[in-house]
């Protein structure tokens, strides 16, 4: 049910100029999903369905599994707040009881991170993004492990490089004080 609710082809708006965009984003009305009443009731279930100590996540891992994790990471570029913060929250419920699949998650935000830094420079859901990753960088445990020191290095850092920075500064410098707290 909340695979075939949930997960569609977003349609994004035609934008005209990159760096103008970088610059205007703050200016702009956000965009709201028409269908969002409904998608909400989806939401709404899902997030009780993950977050209810009920839930046999021995079971739920059989539906919960990468292909799923992915397509739910694609819809983070929506352009509806609603739906991004309910995705972060669910999100962040999946990295807490599917502990199996806590690398993967991050390392499938990871190449969000990269094709947003290197290559489109354009995505919705990173300041989001960065919130989950905060509380999971808080709960690192010390001596970090490479893979975190590569995060830091190969993602974090660069994402001081696009122009629309002001977007998700203040998550991106919670996730770096994060680090260097360790």
């Amino acid at each position: 049910m909340v695979s075939a609710n949930l997960f569609r082809a977003l349609t994004p708006q035609p934008r005209e100029n990159k760096i103008v965009e970088a610059f205007d984003l703050e200016e702009e009305e956000p965009s709201m999903d028409p269908a969002w009443p409904h998608l909400q009731l989806v939401y709404e279930f899902f997030l009780r369905f993950v977050a209810s100590s009920e839930t046999d996540a021995k079971l739920a891992k059989k539906y919960i599994d990468h292909s799923f994790i992915l397509k739910l990471l694609d819809l983070f570029d929506s352009e509806d707040h609603r739906e991004r913060d309910y995705l972060k929250t669910i999100l962040h419920r999946i990295y807490g009881k599917f502990m199996v699949h806590r690398p993967f998650i991050r390392k499938s935000i990871n190449n969000i991170f990269y094709r947003f830094i290197f290559e489109t420079e354009k995505h919705n859901g990173i300041a989001e993004l960065l919130e989950i990753l905060g509380s999971i960088i808080n709960g690192f445990a010390l001596p970090l492990k490479e893979e975190h020191k590569l995060f830091l290095v190969r993602a974090l850092i660069p994402l001081h490089k696009p122009k629309c920075l002001a977007m998700y500064h203040l998550q991106l410098s919670y996730c770096i004080t994060q680090f260097l707290c360790k």
